[in-house]
């Protein structure tokens, strides 16, 4: 029982920032901490926090609390909170312990307790303004995360501000600074890879877009898969067929003229929009020979934390999130 107390499990924390998204004059006059907080309040029942998170699953605000904090300006408040993602009425599977007496073993399913539910992921979060440290899970990824918070404060009162609520993930500043300062000799993108890292974000999150080059090389994917099938549907090559193309786009450093400086000045912006966003399946070649992947982009860090189950120590996670935070407030990340 003591090695399975003393047992810590990973996590990954990653730097988002809330932005909004306003094209008309409406003016967002709170933190997104200000509202959540606010949020808390007027809705004091988990019931009331409760809200359908697709596939026939919940998510659930949990726990709430206020942490004081020594940053460089002073010592200011954050808010943690701990959010649960459940199906209702979902049955866990079970395995016999093996023993040398059976020949054969068979899977068994056992129902929730009576009044509970299995937990099938857990996220925590760390609110400063509009800064926002994050751990997701896999079946409890950021954009549901996200959704939650967009649905929390327009429950709250505030859904102007939640219809033009946008949080996003922060990039790397090295590493973006590298694609800036080294230039880069190509870019190489897999054509399926890209199309279904984006057919996810959009069933995650419908209203996700992207815009100028992106959308450009975006088409080009589409239209490279498009061309190896008969139908009208994108998707089918993707699901079905195990058919892949790739792109290729690359800069010939060895030709010196203001056309070739104009097109290296091109595919560097097209590298700096691609950093920007949350697609993968695509790698960045520096004229330096720094291969550069969606993975690496994204600013976050790896933690152990104390397991509590399938899950995580609540106050040990909200521990290294608060760490993180000082630490980037302390290397000035938080004013990029």
């Amino acid at each position: 029982m003591a090695s399975k107390q003393a047992e810590k499990r990973n996590r990954t924390i990653y730097y988002l920032r809330a932005s909004y998204m306003c094209v008309d004059d409406f003016v967002i006059k709170h933190s997104l901490e200000h509202m959540v907080n606010q949020a808390w309040q007027r809705l004091p029942l988990s019931a009331n926090r409760t809200f359908y998170a697709g596939n026939n699953k919940n998510s659930v605000g949990m726990k709430h609390s206020i942490r004081r904090v020594p940053l460089m300006g002073g010592d200011f408040d954050c808010t943690l909170l701990s959010v649960g993602l459940y199906e209702a009425g979902a049955a866990a599977n079970t395995i016999p312990k093996p023993s040398e007496q059976d020949v054969e073993i068979n899977v068994d399913i056992h129902d929730a307790p009576l009044h509970q539910e299995y937990l099938d992921g857990e996220g925590f979060i760390c609110l400063f303004g509009d800064h926002v440290i994050l751990s997701p899970t896999d079946s409890f990824r950021h954009p549901k995360i996200s959704d939650f918070i967009k649905n929390l404060i327009g429950k709250a009162g505030f859904r102007d501000e939640a219809s033009r609520l946008d949080i996003q993930q922060i990039a790397d500043i090295n590493i973006v600074n590298t694609i800036h300062r080294d230039g880069v000799k190509s870019i190489l993108i897999n054509a399926s890879a890209y199309l279904s890292s984006f057919d996810y974000i959009k069933r995650v999150n419908p209203e996700y877009k992207v815009n100028g080059v992106v959308s450009k090389i975006m088409n080009m994917a589409s239209s490279m898969l498009d061309s190896l099938k008969d139908d009208d549907d994108p998707q089918a090559i993707l699901d079905n067929e195990n058919l892949s193309a790739r792109i290729t786009l690359t800069h010939n450093g060895k030709v010196k003229s203001e056309n070739a400086r104009v097109g290296a000045d091109r595919l560097k912006d097209a590298a700096a929009a691609l950093a920007e966003t949350d697609l993968s399946g695509y790698t960045i070649v520096t004229k330096t020979d720094k291969k550069i992947t969606h993975d690496e982009i994204v600013l976050r860090n790896k933690v152990l934390v104390k397991a509590h189950g399938k899950s995580v120590q609540r106050d040990d996670m909200w521990n290294k999130l608060v760490d993180v935070l000082v630490r980037y407030d302390r290397e000035r990340i938080l004013e990029h």
